[in-house]
Order: C-alpha cells, then structure tokens, then sequence
C-alpha cells in the first residue's frame, strides 16, 4: 500500500515539475514580446494549467463516485375474492366501508413502502395503480388457495426488499396445502386480516368422497362417503344417490350429536363405458342455512378394455400364484404364466412381470428388447436377480451388491405418494406386514422415480425403495425390491379375515403400469372435469415422423352440449397449440379436433363434464385460529376488518421494516470525464484567445 501510494506521489511530483519548467521557459520566452507582465503571468499560468492536465492524464488518476440508493420496504397486500366471503359476517355497509378503508390503508403506506395489491382465489391478480378494491373486489371466485397465493408473492418478490404481507381472508382454503405446513418458509412477517363467521350453523353435508377416478367396465368399485353434522343432535336425514337416471336411497341417518360423523361405504358397477355422473344427496334438516353442500357430484370414467398381462419367471415362485390370484379377482385381466425365457411376441400385452428377472446375460437381452419396444414392465427384485444385468437395462435404479445375504425388509409409507391413491385400509394393514427378503445393497436412484413404500431395516428407515415407479410418456416400469409378497396377502387374511387390501395394492400397481401409451401423432389434453366457472382450456400436440413437436398447421376443435355447440380454432404457441374457451354452462360435452398435415388428416375425439359443484359454499365457518397461529409464527398480529387501518401504526412500530441502503462506489479515470477535457480546452483556449485579443491592442 505505502509503495502504491509512493509511486503515485513521485509521478506528481515528476508532472508538476515538468509543467512548472514549461511555464518558466513560456514566461521567459513572452518576455520579448509586447505582453504586460500581468498578460504575461496570465498566458503562462493558463499554459501551465492545460499542460499539466494533458501530462497529468499519463498517470491514469482516477475519480472515486460513491452512489446512494434507498430501497424502500415491500409489502404485500393480498385481498381474498372467493366466493365464501360473502358470508363474512359485515352489512352491506360495513363490507363498503372495509374495502375503503383497506384502499386508505394503502393509499397511506405508499407514502414510505412500496405497496403491491393483489386479489386471489382460484387465480391470483395483480391490481393496477388506476384500479380500486371496492371496484375489483365482488367476492365470486369459486375455489381459494392460499398457500399458493404466499408461496407466489414470496418467490417473485424474494429478490426485493419484501418486509411484510398483509393477508385479507376467512381461512378457508379449497386447493392447495395447509399454509401452517410451510409458515417458517416465509421469511417476513404475515399480518391477516380475520374475515368471515366462526359461529357453527346447523348443517349437514357430505363432506369427502373417496373414489377411484378410472374403472373397468362391468367390475365392482368401492366408493366411501363422509357425512358430517353440526347442531343436529338427535335429527333425522337419508342419503340418496342418482346414477343411470334412477334415484334410489341409500341410507338413512340418525345424528346422535352435535359433532357428527360417518362413513357410508358403498360397492358400485358400471355397464356403460366413458365418463358416468354418480350424484349424491342428502336430504336437507329443519333451520339449514347452506344446503349446497347437501349435494356432491362424482364423475367416473369407466373403461372399455380387458387388458392381458404376461408373468415371466426365472423358477415358479409362491409370489407368481399370490399375484395372479389378486389380478383374476377382477375380470378385466387376462394372466399368462411362463417360466420359459424365449424371444417371443410381447404385442398383445400391456404389462409384463419380471420375477426373479434378469439372472442371465441372454434374460437381460431379452429385456432389454422389451424396453426398446417400450413395454410396461414389473421388475420383482429377488435373491436370483443379477445386479450387474439389472444395472445394465438402465431403468433408473441402479443396486451395488454388499453382501450375498438378505435383508428382512419392513414396508414404509410414503405420504407424499400421489401417482394413485391409497386408502386407509392398506396404510394400516401395511404396518403390520411380515418382512420381505430384499437385496443387501446401496440403491441408487434418479430423480423420476417416485417410490411409494420405502424399506426399513431392523429400526432404520431408510431412503431404498421398496415399491417405487418410473413412469414416462414412452413406458411405465415399476419395482418390487423384494420376495414373498405373498406373506403379506396371508397375514391380511389371518388379521382381517380377508385380503382385500394387499389384493388392492396389488391392483392399483397394474393398473397404474398397465395404462397403455398415447403414441399417436396428434393428441389433445384436457381436464376430465371442469367447474362452471373455470375457464376451459385446452392443449393440442402435433408431431412429425420424428416424434418432434410441429405447429405449422391450424387445428380445429368442435364442441358439442346440449344446448351448447361451436368451433374454436387454437393458438399456436411455440411448438405446441393452446386455447382458452372460457366458461360453459353445466353438464356433459364431446369434441373432435382435426388437423392436416403432410396431406394426412389427423383427428381426435373426447369429452369432458363441466360440474355445478362450488366448492367455496362446502364450508362457511372461518378459520380464524389459523390465520391467528400464521401471524404468530411469523412475528406478526391478527386484525379484524373494522380495525384494518390499525394496521398502519402496527406495522411502522415493526422496527424490522426498514428501507435497504445499497451505496455502490465506481471508479472512474479522468480521461473519462467530459469535464476533465472541458477544464483542458478551456485553459488552452482561453489562453489562445488571449493571445490574439491582446496582441492586436
């Protein structure tokens, strides 16, 4: 540092003495001339200042700048519209008046935070500066989410100075997650503003329905009701149901308190392929104020296939008779068993079970052709598998052997398991199931594998898959990692009297990996169900020879309900096709979408349902305990709308909600400088003009 600024000093030095004998000799030299002495010291002295800033800039000096930006708070103010708060407990006059005040809350806060306005249910909206809450505001959105709504303001606001929320809303939440599950996520303080009626009302609804969304035609499905009351003890309803156009009652209810529940189990068949509409209604109690959630509309899409699944085994095995025995208790399935490895004809099956496969170079060959076809396999992973074949096929797990021994392997549920649903019967029967003999190894294992039982080792839970899936677009393959599933179809027998619940297991795998693949070149998506006010949208998908995605000609789609008929054209959206219809009317519609391309005509049929259902008036008791538990997790407080604009003295008492100084320092070299130049041609020039004006005096 001395030796940088040394060397700095002596260049100064070295330039003020040479700008200094310049002005000497220049001052000696207009001695002979008709200068006064005063002219003379004048023209020297502007000589001397341009040469020494000419000779100064050899040295590179530089300018330091030090610049100084305040960053002002950010908070968010997120205004709940769904359609449940019209229940929100105000007059007419008081809601007015909350929205006013809530805009005057605003309007104050902007003068030393930056204020962002959003509105939010089902969707979440930004509100421009010109736009107002009394004017965007009509609490008519049909579902909320609110967990979505702070995750969102939280990552689009994380690399600003984002100081506080303020949460408007009654607590109820139709979509999404639990908002107490992630509140230390958030990183500043959640003010809430308490909204809605806690007080219970007389009700009864059907609070759940448990059902699987895809069935098999002509084979029985289970669907499992939730009937729930409030303040109806000792009152008398009935459930009916509605299906094929009959309406029938199925059971009646006597509520025995004033906090009630049951469960209505019921066995259903379906002989009609497509989507069937099953609905469900409760007979309404004297004094019930919300009798929309009385009803409850289920839509089932029921399958004309009877798929064919082929088991190939290294030996015969007790698991091979277990598992075919649970799939032939639905008549939708065609088993083959064969212990005989030969290359053969896969086409006619959906799913091929792989028991104790690969153990040998020519078993892996095979394989590995049946992946190249892109088949649905079910590898179970036992003792006779050959790890290195295994690891070879490349299906996502890998297995490093650590000892020739087996582990005694427990089953572990994975509760965020969602590729099928699991029910109650089978998460409590699998905690009591005897170990199976899997592999000691490391498991290695990608990122798209989603496993659905993880394996415990004497008392560790550990992260090896027991039950896992690889689902893509071109194939479904799933994993056993282990022998003597049909343990497991005994023990639910000796505990339950039935084996119902490994048998389901069992059928939700094959189902799930039987499904077979969209391969063809043009496909449109879509929602099997809509809710009235949704906005329809839809998505195409074209592909040339290569499978590569194309958008280059127009694809039509009409729309057939009754009453409601048209035909949209879709947007071409990068490499794919979009289009938002906008809201239908309730009930059940068809389309056909077609295309031309290469002088091919391509076309594809479907339906969808579009339900009156509004899931905001199923529950009109706030929760305010939870938004009240928010605030306090994240150092916050909780107001009612009355008292929203105490808001503002609250949070300018939070010392934590403070402005951001951010002070960036540039250097600058002085050549760099316009004024630097200026200063230059200024002394030069000046001292030129001066030389001619006084020379001609």
């Amino acid at each position: 540092m001395f030796t940088e600024y040394s060397t700095w000093f002596i260049l100064l030095i070295c330039v003020f003495a040479i700008s200094l004998a310049y002005f000497q000799y220049f001052y000696k030299a207009n001695v002979k001339t008709s200068f006064t002495k005063k002219q003379r010291y004048i023209l020297s002295i502007l000589r001397f200042l341009g040469i020494f800033l000419i000779l100064l800039l050899f040295i590179s000096p530089v300018k330091r700048i030090k610049n100084k930006q305040i960053e002002k708070p950010t908070i968010v103010i997120l205004q709940d519209n769904s359609a449940s708060l019209k229940n929100h407990n105000l007059s007419d006059k008081q809601a007015e008046e909350y929205l006013k005040n809530l805009q005057k809350l605003s309007d104050e806060l902007k003068k030393d935070y930056n204020i962002v306005r959003m509105s939010f249910g089902h969707k979440i909206n930004e509100l421009k500066d010109n736009e107002t809450y009394d004017k965007i505001i009509k609490f008519n959105d049909f579902a909320t989410n609110l967990n979505s709504a702070l995750e969102r303001v939280s990552e689009e606001y994380s690399s600003e100075n984002l100081s506080a929320m303020i949460l408007a809303t009654d607590g109820i939440a139709t979509e999404g997650e639990n908002i107490l599950n992630n509140a230390d996520n958030f990183s500043c303080p959640i003010y809430t503003i308490a909204m809605g009626d806690t007080t219970i009302q007389k009700d009864i609804c059907i609070s759940n329905i448990q059902y699987n969304k895809v069935v098999f035609l002509g084979a029985d499905y289970p669907i499992e009701l939730t009937i729930k009351a409030d303040k109806a003890i000792n009152e008398s309803s009935a459930l009916f149901m509605t299906k094929d156009g009959r309406t029938s009652q199925i059971k009646k209810l006597k509520i025995i308190d004033n906090n009630y529940s049951t469960i209505v189990p019921l066995k259903l068949n379906s002989k009609k392929p497509g989507v069937e509409k099953i609905s469900f209604y409760i007979k309404e109690l004297n004094g019930e104020t919300n009798k929309i959630n009385n009803r409850k509309d289920i839509f089932i899409e029921v399958l004309d296939t009877k798929k064919q699944i082929l088991i190939l085994a290294s030996a015969p095995h007790p698991d091979i008779s277990a598992i075919k025995t649970a799939l032939q208790n639905n008549e939708n399935y065609t088993i083959m068993i064969s212990t005989d490895l030969i290359d053969r004809n896969t086409t006619p099956y959906d799913l091929i079970i792989l028991h104790n496969l690969p153990n040998s170079s020519s078993s892996m060959n095979i394989i590995k052709k049946l992946l190249e076809q892109n088949k649905n396999l079910l590898f179970i992973v036992g003792q006779d598998v050959n790890s290195q074949y295994f690891n070879a096929l490349k299906t996502g797990i890998s297995i490093a052997d650590l000892s020739t021994t087996m582990n005694q392997t427990l089953p572990v549920y994975n509760s965020t398991f969602s590729l099928f649903n699991v029910s109650e019967d089978i998460t409590d029967v699998l905690k009591n199931m005897p170990p199976m003999l899997s592999k000691t190894a490391k498991y290695s294992v990608n990122a798209t594998i989603k496993t659905l039982l993880f394996q415990k080792i004497g008392s560790v839970t550990t992260d090896y898959p027991l039950i896992a899936f690889n689902n893509s677009e071109q194939k479904h393959i799933g994993f056993i990692f282990g022998e003597n599933i049909w343990r497991w179809r005994l023990q639910n027998y000796l505990l339950n009297n039935s084996t119902s619940a490994i048998d389901d297991l069992i059928l939700k795998t094959a189902q799930l990996l039987s499904n077979k693949q969209n391969n063809s070149k043009f496909r449109i998506e879509k929602k099997d169900i809509y809710l009235q006010k949704e906005d329809i949208i839809l998505s195409a998908q074209l592909y040339n020879d290569n499978y590569e995605l194309i958008n280059e000609p127009e694809v039509i789609i009409k729309i057939i309900g009754k009453g409601n008929s048209g035909t949209y054209n879709f947007a071409k959206d990068n490499n794919a096709y979009t289009l938002n219809i906008g809201s239908l009317p309730e009930g059940e519609y068809s389309f056909i979408a077609s295309t031309e391309y290469d002088g091919k005509k391509y076309y594809e049929r479907g339906n969808f349902v579009v339900s009156a259902e509004n899931m905001e008036l199923m529950n009109l008791t706030a929760k305010h305990n939870m938004l009240y538990t928010l605030s306090a997790k994240t150092n916050a407080q909780l107001v009612y709308p009355l008292d929203v604009f105490t808001l503002k003295e609250i949070i300018q008492k939070n010392e934590s909600i403070k402005p951001i100084i951010h002070i960036n320092i540039e250097n600058k070299k002085f050549i760099s400088l316009w004024w630097y130049w200026l200063m230059i041609i200024l002394a030069l020039g000046t001292e030129w003009f001066l030389r001619k004006y006084w020379g001609k005096i």
